[in-house]
């Protein structure tokens, strides 16, 4: 763990002895693939997605060859710098959260580039999320098991991508996984995850699912 993630972590104001649910923010709070078709269309690329991941997906509007690693990462870190704050929220994600956090703790743990980390909570905020923000690289496994060291009681996780889920599963198997997109963009594309506790179809339906979890 780096030591900027390291110090978000400290800073994060949770309470020990009190549930805990760890979320992701692109595809689960806010629109990511969506808004970045309609970018990438400006930037002269476009978003084809075939399955679950980026390599490939984008390609030359033009030519049709598929953007290299260098390119995309590129295209990703230009594409944050620039649109974090106008991401649309998911349906239901603020309200759910609303719901949720009367009796649980909620941290977003998104892997944002740190340089729109602050972007990404005035976006949040301005939607009616106003959560503690933790800019991870890479798998979350690590900083969620930290997470939950620290917040010593149940814990939820929520992304969309089994990536994650499978980082969270290595690194902080007690914590519990649930599997969710509220993005109707990725669903087609999207597989099932056989290391996630549960699958939620919306965002009433995790809250339900949570509620009961800690009722």
């Amino acid at each position: 763990m780096s030591p900027e993630l390291a110090a978000q972590i400290d800073a994060a104001p949770l309470s020990p002895g009190r549930p805990l649910i760890v979320v992701d923010a692109d595809e689960v709070l806010v629109h990511f693939a969506p808004h970045l078709a309609r970018w990438l269309a400006a930037q002269g690329w476009q978003l084809a997605l075939r399955e679950y991941r980026l390599d490939g997906a984008i390609r030359h509007a033009g030519t049709g060859e598929p953007a290299g690693a260098e390119r995309i990462r590129a295209l990703l870190d230009r594409f944050f710098a620039e649109e974090t704050h106008r991401q649309e929220a998911i349906a239901g994600a603020a309200a759910g959260l609303a719901a949720l956090a009367p009796r649980a703790q909620i941290v977003v743990l998104t892997n944002v580039p740190a340089h729109a980390r602050a972007a990404r909570m005035r976006n949040l905020a301005g939607h009616g999320m106003a959560f503690p923000v933790i800019a991870n690289t890479g798998g979350k496994g690590r900083a969620l098991a930290e997470l939950a060291r620290r917040a010593a009681a149940p814990v939820a996780f929520i992304d969309d991508s089994p990536v994650q889920i499978v980082s969270a599963r290595r690194h902080a198997p007690g914590v519990v996984r649930i599997h969710f997109t509220g993005s109707e963009y990725l669903r087609p594309v999207m597989p099932q995850v056989a290391e996630a506790d549960h699958t939620a179809p919306d965002w009433p339906s995790l809250v339900a699912l949570l509620e009961r979890g800690w009722g």
